[in-house]
C-alpha cells in the first residue's frame, strides 16, 4: 500500500507499507530463528530476521507558508499526477516518484493574508479549485502557457464566504457542493455557470406581480446562476431558537448526486436528499459536545466514517446513524481518514480493506477493517503535523505483480483448455460371434 501525506510544513510524503504477505514470511522467519537459538543454547552466527519497515521519501522543502492544504489525482498527457494545493495560491502538478513539479497555477484568491483552500479536484480536462472565500475555478488545462505565470479561472464567487468545504462529484465534475460557517449546504452545476447568459429579455421583461410572487429560495436561485439546490435550516430547537449552521465537510453518497451527507461543527451529520425536500431526511447527533472535523466514505456508500477535535474514528450507518464500528488507538484529532482501496459507486470496498488516518499527534495509521478488534496493522510517527491524505489504489508490490501474473497465466491456460475439442472415444466396438 502506498499514501501520500501533506503538513503544515510544506513537505509531501510518500509512504509504502510493506505487504502483509512481506510481514508473515518474516514473523515465520523470526520465529524460526528463535526456536533455533534455544535449541542450539548459544548465539548463532546469522543476524535475526527484521520485519519490513515502511518506506519514506519526502518531496519539496520546509517553508510554512506553503503549507500543503490539499492534495488529489490529476492526469496530464496521461499521466497520472499528484496535485497539491499550497497555503500560498499555488497549485502544483507533482510526479509521484520524483517529485518533480510538472506544471504549476495560482489562484489568486489564495494566500498567506487571503483565503485558503476548501476544495481540489482535477481530471483530463479541467483543475478544479474552492476557497474559503466563496471563490469557485474552473481552469482548462489546454489553455496552460509555459512562457507565462498561470492563474486559475474563476467563474463564480455565488456560494458565499465563510466556506469551509468545496467537494466535486467524483462521476460529474460539473457538480459541485459547497458547504461553512452560516452558510448552508449548495449545490451547483458548472456548466450552467459557464455557458452564455440567456433568456435576459424574458428577465427584464418579467412583470412586478411575479417578481412579488416568487419565494426567497426562487429569488436565490435566479441570483445565484447554476444553483441545483440550497438547503433550508431545521426547525427552530425546544426553545424556539434558530439552530446554528456551520458545515465542515461533505459526501456524495449516489452517482446522480442527488444525495449528500454534512458533518457539522455542532457534531451532527445530515442526510440531503434534494429530490425529496430541502431539509435533511436524517440527522444525526453523533453524542458529545465535540465538533467534527472530516467525513469520509466507508467501505460502501451506506457508511459514513466521521472524526473530531478529540480522537473519534467512528463508523456510522448512513440510514439509523447507529455506530458500526469505531478504531482507536488516535492521541490527537484525525485531520484525514480514507478506505483504501476506496469503495465505489458500482461496487463497495473489499472485505479486508484497510482504514489509513493522519492526524495532530503527527502519526499514520492503518487500521485492518476486518475483524471485530480493528488492530493497527502499521504505526509511523511522521515528525510534521499532517493536513490531508492521498492513497495510491493503483500501486502493487513485487509479489502482488507477480502473483497477479501467474493468475493471468493460468486463466490463459484455464480457457486454452477449455477451447480444445472434445475426442468421443466411446465408439462401439465389433464383437466375434
Amino acid at each position: 500500500m502506498q499514501i501520500f501525506t501533506g503538513d503544515e510544513s510544506g513537505l509531501v510524503k510518500s509512504i509504502v507499507f510493506p505487504s502483509k504477505q512481506a510481514v508473515e514470511q518474516a514473523q515465520a522467519l523470526q520465529q524460526q530463528y528463535q526456536r533455533q537459538k534455544k535449541k542450539a543454547k548459544k548465539d548463532q552466527d546469522t543476524d535475526e530476521p527484521q520485519i519490513p519497515t515502511p518506506i519514506v521519501q519526502k518531496f519539496g522543502r520546509v517553508d510554512k507558508n506553503a503549507a500543503v492544504q490539499h492534495l488529489c489525482w490529476g492526469t496530464i498527457d496521461g499521466k497520472r499526477l499528484l496535485v497539491v494545493a499550497r497555503k500560498n495560491g499555488k497549485v502544483e502538478y507533482m510526479c509521484p516518484e520524483t517529485g518533480a513539479i510538472v506544471r504549476e497555477y495560482v489562484d489568486e484568491n489564495v494566500g498567506v493574508d487571503k483565503g485558503k483552500f476548501i476544495g481540489l479536484f482535477a481530471n483530463d480536462t479541467y483543475l478544479i479549485t474552492g476557497t474559503s472565500t466563496g471563490h469557485i475555478s474552473y481552469t482548462r488545462l489546454e489553455d496552460y502557457n509555459s512562457s507565462v505565470n498561470n492563474t486559475t479561472t474563476c467563474i463564480t464567487n455565488a456560494p458565499g464566504a465563510d466556506l469551509y468545504i468545496m467537494r466535486v462529484h467524483p462521476s460529474h465534475p460539473h457538480l459541485f457542493a459547497t458547504g461553512g460557517k452560516e452558510n448552508d449546504l449548495k449545490l451547483f452545476d458548472a456548466n450552467v455557470i459557464m455557458q452564455e447568459d440567456q433568456d435576459k429579455e424574458e428577465d427584464e421583461e418579467e412583470g412586478e406581480d411575479d417578481k412579488k410572487k416568487k419565494t426567497r429560495y426562487q429569488k436565490a436561485k435566479a441570483q445565484a446562476k447554476g444553483l441545483v439546490f440550497m438547503a433550508k435550516n431545521v426547525p427552530n430547537d425546544m426553545l424556539d431558537l434558530r439552530v446554528p449552521v456551520w458545515i465542515q465537510d461533505l459526501q456524495f453518497l449516489n452517482e446522480e448526486g442527488t444525495r449528500i451527507a454534512t458533518a457539522t461543527h455542532y457534531h451532527q451529520i445530515r442526510v440531503y436528499d434534494i429530490k425529496a425536500q430541502r431539509r435533511p431526511i436524517h440527522d444525526h447527533d453523533v453524542g458529545g459536545k465535540v465538533p467534527l472535523t472530516t467525513l469520509a466514505i466507508g467501505k460502501n456508500y451506506q457508511q459514513l466514517i466521521f472524526t473530531d477535535t478529540m480522537n473519534t474514528v467512528r463508523v456510522i450507518d448512513v440510514e439509523t446513524g447507529r455506530t458500526l464500528a469505531q478504531y482507536k488507538g488516535l492521541t490527537g484529532s484525525g485531520t484525514a481518514v480514507a478506505i483504501a482501496p476506496a469503495a465505489k459507486f458500482s461496487e463497495p470496498a473489499p472485505e479486508d480493506a484497510y482504514l489509513v488516518s493522519v492526524s495532530l499527534d503527527r502519526f499514520a495509521r492503518v487500521h485492518e477493517t476486518k475483524t471485530t478488534f480493528r488492530k493497527v496493522e502499521h504505526k509511523l510517527y511522521l515528525k510534521q503535523r499532517m493536513t490531508c491524505l492521498l492513497v495510491n489504489d493503483e500501486f502493487q508490490h513485487e509479489e502482488e505483480q507477480e502473483q497477479e501474473a501467474d493468475d493471468e497465466e493460468d486463466e490463459e491456460d484455464q480457457a486454452m483448455w477449455e477451447a480444445m475439442e472434445t475426442v468421443d472415444d466411446n465408439k462401439k466396438r465389433k464383437h466375434r460371434a
